[in-house]
């Protein structure tokens, strides 16, 4: 009995990495290139309830901005298409996102911490293609001894559970600062809705020198995938693998 379980779970197993396999794929960090001469502010996307921005086969749409304390309106945020080249040198192949640029920070002598609070959607509009996973890079800085900055991205209502949610930090209780996340999508998806949170206090401790937090820039790339047909018959596989699997099992 233990054996024919075991047998059953294993082959479960197997066709469930199969699955995983046929759809994710690595990534790698590597120079940003800007898709266009100017950025454009944050306030002109906001202001234009049909604004867009197009970075390769991503369309991004539908811009939002709240903030509080020490961090910029939308008239000091810049945005800009950029590409990451994977450093290969092949357009087709690099992650395209956008940049947010301004003055994101804290000062000790704001009360409560300040935040800023971006959201946007994204979209793969090339046919067949759709958005494998997400990169997120900035420069959170801790300037002195004490205080944190980080940068939160989800995407509700997907990941409800937290299960995609990505965080870059510099927080006085970690040792060393977190400059890049990532997350996968398994199975791809056409859409996200983006929502990009930083979140910055300064603190100033009697007799110690005071603090300031910063960050100047975030970077939001996406991986495009387009799934071959050799990815298509190993996901078919994987799913006639895992129902063969459990009628198996439901049979013993």
């Amino acid at each position: 009995m233990f054996w024919q379980s075991f047998r059953s779970f294993a082959c479960v197993g197997a066709s469930l990495l199969l699955l995983t396999a046929g759809w994710m794929s690595g990534s790698s960090s590597a120079a940003i290139i800007f898709l266009s001469e100017s950025s454009v502010k944050l306030s002109t996307l906001i202001n234009n309830p049909s604004a867009e921005m197009i970075a390769g086969d991503k369309r991004f749409t539908g811009f939002g901005y709240d903030f509080s304390g020490d961090m910029p309106n939308a008239e000091g945020v810049n945005v800009r298409p950029i590409l990451d080249d994977l450093g290969d040198n092949d357009p087709a192949t690099g992650n395209y996102g956008l940049r947010f640029q301004g003055a994101f920070l804290d000062l000790a002598s704001t009360p409560n911490g300040s935040d800023a609070l971006i959201t946007y959607m994204v979209e793969a509009t090339r046919p067949g293609y759709l958005i494998s996973d997400a990169h997120l890079a900035g420069n959170p800085a801790l300037l002195g001894p004490y205080g944190s900055i980080s940068v939160t991205e989800t995407f509700l209502p997907l990941g409800g559970s937290g299960e995609h949610t990505m965080r870059i930090f510099d927080d006085e209780s970690a040792p060393t600062p977190k400059l890049v996340d990532w997350t996968y999508f398994n199975p791809p998806v056409k859409k996200l809705n983006v929502q990009k949170d930083i979140l910055a206090k300064a603190v100033t401790v009697p007799g110690a020198p005071g603090s300031t937090v910063t960050l100047s820039f975030v970077d939001q790339t996406y991986s495009q995938i387009v799934p071959e047909p050799a990815t298509v018959a190993m996901s078919l596989i994987a799913a006639v693998g895992i129902t063969v699997c459990l009628r198996r099992r439901n049979r013993q």
